[in-house]
């Protein structure tokens, strides 16, 4: 039965100020208190979709975790969205992989790094030329666990299950609102690694994207997924439980009472206080 990790989607919001974190709390602050004071032991990080990882910024999180904390790392969106603006999509971009995991060295050599999540967009829909450029990350990123997220719905089938599978591709089961093509729990696991994304229930989803993950689950759907959650961790070695419903500090609301429910504390890592200027 695998470890479970309960984490949040990135830590460094301006609306947590005040909310689940003090007010006052330096941007530097920020890690050191979400690892000691939430007690979490694995974080998502996810600017790296919008900007390349630098080993200075990489090397800086491993020194305030302390061992045993676990980074999960979400793909650059240069990878996973810029080669479908055309179809056929474009080659993989070969630099862009090296100076990707690059930026990520640090995390590898400290032995911190989970896995790296790879999100591509609604718009992508199964075909043959779409499984091409996939099954062709892997060879970019080798001894690196990959994870894939899809939001189309399309996407839930055996096909991508057996292709995963041979592939030793985990896949990303989400929650998200079910409207449009957006894809429902499909709580499959494909490798040694298992994945959960909580992206919340918004309905304005596609009306307002500023307010796509302000929502907050309540209890009892939090229970519902502690099945889901059980199941997952029976089939992996580890399983990463990412609350991405990040606005006004609710992933962190919604992952320590995830914790309660699962009963579980992170007490093989050595938390030290946050001590404040």
């Amino acid at each position: 039965m695998g470890d479970i990790r309960i984490c949040t989607s990135g830590f460094s919001f301006k609306s947590w100020k005040g909310k689940v974190y003090p007010a006052d709390i330096k941007d530097s602050q920020m890690l050191s208190y979400y690892v000691n004071q939430f007690r979490f032991d694995a974080l998502e990080l996810n600017y790296t979709y919008y900007r390349l990882p630098s080993q200075k910024g990489t090397a800086s999180m491993v020194k305030q975790t302390p061992a045993g904390f676990v980074f999960t790392v979400k793909l650059f969106g240069g990878i996973t969205h810029d080669p479908w603006k055309s179809f056929p999509p474009a080659s993989i971009d070969k630099s862009l992989c090296k100076s990707f995991i690059e930026g990520i060295k640090p995390l590898i050599e400290s032995g911190k790094l989970g896995c790296v999540l790879a999100q591509f967009p609604s718009s992508l829909l199964r075909s043959p030329e779409a499984w091409g450029y996939l099954l062709s990350i892997p060879q970019e990123f080798p001894n690196i666990p990959l994870i894939y997220e899809f939001r189309n719905k399309g996407w839930v089938s055996e096909e991508t299950v057996k292709l995963l599978e041979y592939a030793e591709i985990g896949l990303c089961v989400v929650d998200e609102p079910q409207i449009g093509s957006l894809m429902p729990i499909f709580p499959k696991v494909t490798s040694r690694i298992a994945y959960f994304r909580l992206h919340g229930r918004n309905k304005k989803w596609y009306k307002n994207p500023d307010e796509r993950y302000n929502y907050r689950y309540s209890r009892e759907e939090l229970k519902s997924f502690l099945p889901i959650i059980q199941k997952m961790r029976e089939e992996s070695e580890v399983i990463y439980v990412a609350l991405n419903n990040c606005d006004d500090g609710n992933a962190v609301i919604n992952a320590k009472e995830l914790k309660e429910l699962l009963g579980i504390e992170s007490t093989h890592l050595q938390f030290q206080p946050v001590l404040f200027d």
